[in-house]
């Protein structure tokens, strides 16, 4: 069987985050300001 990076390391990372309580947001579909990387909809 072959790992990566995303089965090894991401995802059971944002796994633990996600028990802890943080809310996890897909990119998809997400606009975001690129030069600060902030998504402005969020502090709305």
């Amino acid at each position: 069987m072959k790992f990566n990076e995303d089965a090894r390391v991401k995802i059971p990372t944002i796994l633990h985050l996600m028990k802890l309580g943080y809310q996890y947001l897909s990119l998809k579909g997400q606009s975001w300001n690129l030069d600060t990387n902030i998504f402005p909809e969020l502090f709305a």
